[in-house]
């Protein structure tokens, strides 16, 4: 019998990262189907008002974040003790079974149970980075850890108007039962998958001091992700006040939206490696600069710009910020990524809310560009550079 060589096990590393890739761009491609459309839903299918299903729209929303957030860190803990392939394959059934069951829901009442209940299983991507974090050695974690945040970003820009597409032709219930079967499709990958640690050097307990040393990490997580998240529920808006007419402001919507989220993406692989270390505070300052810079766009291009740019330069903190040490762990991966969900929560949140006060649109861009000076801060002084 042959032993296997360091090539051998290094291609089936190898095999399991790519694997870990392609079934987080299923992932957030499957959450995302139903992001164009559940408003109109709720209001076709389930016999909401509009209004009202704009209403019960935002609270399931807010419960899939609060359940994410909460979950992130006990579907980590789970990893730790039973094992990462296991608990991938218990996440996926509960995904597949509440979104089938969303798709024959009667009412209103029964949808949003089921999204939360949902939201119990949504930690698939906190799990696929505990596969990263497990398998990926020191040197390739940070790029890993990119090219999952890419592969989700470019998803989730794709998802919304291919599940409004689909269900143009097959509609909202059987769009929905389609984000059960791309759930499905994800188990020869998780199959394919070897999650045994290749080296021994690595982390494998999470320890209570461990908390004390990622709180700082997980602050400036939580600020990166509230400003990634921070303008877009507001961006036609602003872009109404640059002068776009009501009726392209779809467009020039979806072109802003789109040019930024694939302006992060594509910038991803390049940007981890140049923003890592103590470079990672330089670029949170240059991203608070052009933030507030933006605030002074005076047309929709130069608004697209700005934001363009703001997505290139904020590209690499996330998987820096997400790639230390003690995040290698189950536990610590999640308590991490319960940053991420709050602060894409509260980012989404807080824009509308400073909107509604009539206060000015600056106060937002200065909101968000202090989240950002904060991170910055945080991130120098507490948080120990790892390239």
């Amino acid at each position: 019998m042959r032993i296997p060589t360091f090539a051998d096990l290094k291609s089936v590393w190898e095999d399991t990262l790519k694997a870990s890739i392609v079934a987080q761009f299923l992932c957030s491609l499957a959450f995302g189907l139903m992001g164009s459309f559940m408003p109109l839903f709720i209001n076709h299918d389930l016999g909401e008002s509009l209004v009202n299903a704009t209403y019960w729209t935002g609270v399931s929303n807010l419960a899939w974040y609060g359940g994410l957030a909460f979950t992130a860190p006990v579907w980590g803990w789970i990893c730790d003790k039973v094992g990462t392939k296991r608990v991938l394959i218990i996440v996926l059934i509960g995904n597949i079974a509440t979104y089938a069951g969303m798709a024959f829901s009667q009412n209103v009442t029964q949808l949003v149970a089921l999204r939360i209940i949902q939201s119990l299983f949504g930690g698939l991507s906190t799990i696929l980075f505990v596969v990263v974090g497990i398998v990926a050695s020191s040197q390739d974690l940070k790029k890993y850890l990119g090219y999952q945040i890419a592969a989700s970003t470019i998803s989730s820009i794709i998802s919304p108007g291919l599940g409004g597409a689909i269900a143009v032709v097959i509609g909202y219930r059987w769009t929905i039962f389609m984000q059960a079967v791309v759930f499905a499709s994800i188990f020869p990958l998780i199959l394919l998958m070897k999650t045994a640690r290749p080296e021994g050097k690595g982390r494998d307990v999470f320890r209570l001091s461990d908390i004390r040393t990622l709180l700082p990490t997980a602050a400036a997580l939580f600020c990166a992700y509230a400003g990634l998240n921070f303008i877009t529920p507001v961006v036609p808006f602003l872009l109404s006040s640059l002068g776009v007419a009501s009726k392209d402001l779809l467009t020039w919507t979806t072109i802003a939206t789109i040019a930024n989220g694939l302006a992060y993406a594509v910038a991803t692989p390049f940007l981890t490696k140049l923003s890592s270390g103590r470079r990672i505070t330089a670029f949170q300052l240059v991203t608070a600069v052009m933030i507030e810079a933006a605030a002074f766009a005076f047309s929709p291009i130069v608004f697209i710009i700005m934001r363009v740019g703001i997505g290139v330069v904020q590209a690499g903190l996330p998987q820096n910020l997400l790639g230390g040490n003690v995040g290698r762990t189950g536990q610590g991966m999640g308590l991490l990524n319960t940053a991420r969900y709050l602060g894409m929560a509260l980012g989404m949140y807080v824009a509308p809310l400073i909107l509604e006060s009539g206060a000015p649109p600056i106060n937002m861009y200065s909101v968000l560009a202090a989240s950002a000076l904060f991170s910055a801060v945080v991130t120098y002084f507490f948080v120990k550079p790892e390239d």
